[in-house]
Order: structure tokens, then sequence, then C-alpha cells
């Protein structure tokens, strides 16, 4: 993930702008991604939702400083990373809204097609077969990974304590599965795994649907673990977690010092 360089011979952190961000998956992730360092931009379709919210996370996590500043859409499309946390059918419409601001970008969808008929979910197909195959054909300058959907927001947005969870990512962009291992990698207790090419999104969205019946039939939350696999697979090797990193290794002299 390259970030941008901040005098004097230092980078600052990468800033992560999240789309509809007032929602409960979309603030639960804001939250957690700025208790791991990383300044984040709530942004909606309002900026006074957006202030809103973002005090209410700071209200409510009152000791942690968490770097969490509010805008609209527009202006958390701005960012160095951008997440879409819209409800599934308004996340084509917003990130359209914001191409501009969006190409050449990662872009994380974290959407889920799914309708409620009776007592059971059941998983939609939208065009392209998935949301984020469908943000990527509406902004195709931008590099999109799906990720984050199979993470139960209230636990994720709970600070107080670690969710251990896998996250599966596919992209059919490299830097973007990249980008969004490191975010993952960055949340205690959280692995990332590559999940292989954005085609592979259609089969991960529609499971949330298999969750949430186990929530709906069991009262809880469940996450998604996977055994058999050691740390680092698929290439996506632990790094150390940062809020910042010098933008060159330090001489040896200063190494010294």
């Amino acid at each position: 993930m390259e970030a941008v360089p901040d005098p004097p011979g230092r980078v600052r952190p990468v800033k992560i702008g999240i789309l509809g961000g007032t929602g409960p998956a979309g603030s639960a992730l804001a939250a957690r991604l700025a208790d791991a360092g990383y300044p984040v931009v709530v942004g909606s379709r309002s900026k006074y939702r957006a202030m809103e919210k973002v005090d209410e996370l700071l209200e409510q996590w009152p000791d942690r400083n968490l770097p969490i500043e509010a805008g609209d859409n527009a202006t958390a499309a701005d960012a160095d990373v951008v997440v879409i946390a819209t409800p599934w059918d308004g996340a084509t419409q917003t990130a359209a809204s914001v191409s501009e601001h969006l190409n050449g970008k990662v872009v994380i969808s974290m959407a889920n097609a799914l309708t409620r008929i009776g007592k059971e979910f059941q998983p939609l197909v939208p065009p392209r077969g998935s949301v984020a195959a469908s943000v990527q054909a509406v902004v195709p300058g931008c590099k999109v990974a799906a990720a984050f959907h199979h993470v139960p927001a209230k636990e994720l947005g709970d600070l107080d304590h670690p969710i251990e969870s896998d996250v599966l990512i596919c992209s059919d962009h490299e830097e973007a599965t990249a980008v969004a291992a490191e975010l993952v990698d960055a949340i205690p207790n959280m692995r990332p795994l590559d999940a292989g090419e954005l085609s592979q999104s259609t089969p991960i969205e529609s499971f949330t649907s298999v969750l949430l019946q186990l929530n709906v039939r069991y009262k809880t939350r469940v996450a998604v673990k996977f055994t058999g696999l050691p740390d680092g697979v698929a290439g996506l090797e632990k790094k150390p977690k940062r809020a910042e990193v010098a933008a060159d290794p330090p001489t040896p002299a200063a190494a010294a010092e």
C-alpha cells in the first residue's frame, strides 16, 4: 500500500474513506480501522448525518483518540483507499456519483445482496453476478477488492473485545488484494485470505445469507474461521502493524544513535 509522503522524510498513514459509513457495518469498520491507527473519513450522502455518527463514535470511545472525521461521500472518496459500505442496492449508484475520485484507487466492496423472505435470508444476484463486480463495471478505472462480508457488525464495532475471524478477499488486481489484506491484518485476531479473482465474490457474498440464517436459528453472531491454513497463506505475509512508517530506511549512523 503506497502512502503519501509528508516532510521531512516521513509518510503519513494511509487515509481510509468509507462511503455510506453511517450504517452498522461501515461505522464499525471505521472504528476498528481508526483504532488500528488509520485516519478514517466517515462519508454519507449528508455530511451532517456523518457528523452525528462520528460524534457518536467519539463519545462511545472517549479514551481511544480515534482519528475519525466526517464528510459527504465525495469527501470520503478523496481518501487514499475507499470502502463501499452502503446498502447493496445503492453501491453502484454511490460509486458512480463519485467516480472521478475513485479512478486509480483501491476500492473495497463489503456489501451483500440479500433479502429476507419469511423466516429465511436469501441471496440475490445483482448485475455482473455480485455487488463488487457491479462496482468494478461502473467505475472501470478503479481497483475493486471484495472483503469484510462475513464479519458481524456489532462485534466488529466493539473495540473492547477482539473479533476472531478470517476475511476472504478477492480481486482482479494484486494491489487491491494486498491493500485489503493489510487493513484486515491491522485488526487484532483477524486473518486475510486470498480467495482468488473477483468472480469469487459471487459465492462469497451469497454465503452471507447462510451466516445470517445461523444467527437467527442459534441466536448468536457467527464469523468464519478456516482450519488447516498456516499464517501468511497465499502470499499474504504477516506485516508489522503500523500507523506510520519511515519513507526511507535509516542510515547506519542514524540507526546507531
